[in-house]
């Protein structure tokens, strides 16, 4: 349909509006017609007029693959990584070792040479680990403090104790209203 005029869609707020896989360009919806998606081609990309239906299937196909790179999720694959880490209270150097090559064979298998290259960035090393489990832990904690002081009434109860080899420990429990639920 619109392939052959060199466009695919990019969704942005339930709406499909055209996008060109050559620059790239989101057109608004109302440029969606034929027409003006080949006025774009003709104007734009005049030495790519006589390209076949393929060369911008195969065109389409690289774009789905950069929006996949430059995506949020591509910036917050490596802290979800961590976050299973932790919860399940696995050593850290198990980032690096088991579950990057896992994730460098898939994306190899499924997405090409290109993406696995692009993955190799992604760093789970046991600092990086370490920081970025920090930093989650900061945001949970000021989600919760955030979501205290918008509640009319709180609780709060804590306890301490020492573990095994003398260590204090602190134990802190919030109970407050957060839309209708306790």
């Amino acid at each position: 349909m619109t392939v052959k005029f060199g466009f695919t869609f990019k969704e942005k707020d339930e709406l499909q509006l055209p996008q060109c896989v050559i620059c790239m360009n989101v057109l608004s919806n109302d440029r969606m017609r034929p027409n003006h998606l080949e006025r774009h081609l003709k104007q734009q990309h005049p030495t790519l007029v006589l390209k076949t239906k393929e060369f911008f299937s195969s065109e389409a196909e690289s774009l789905k693959r950069i929006r996949l790179y430059k995506s949020e999720s591509y910036h917050t694959a490596p802290f979800e990584i961590a976050f299973v880490i932790a919860k399940r209270k696995k050593p850290h150097p198990v980032g690096e070792e088991l579950i990057k090559p896992c994730v460098l064979k898939a994306t190899q298998i499924i997405l090409g040479e290109d993406a696995e290259q692009n993955m190799k960035s992604i760093s789970l090393s046991n600092s990086t680990l370490k920081r970025r489990i920090h930093d989650i832990a900061a945001d949970i904690k000021s989600q919760i403090i955030n979501k205290v002081k918008l509640s009319p009434f709180f609780a709060i109860s804590y306890h301490e104790s020492t573990d095994t080899v003398n260590c204090g420990q602190l134990i802190v429990y919030v109970r407050y209203i957060g839309g209708d639920i306790i």
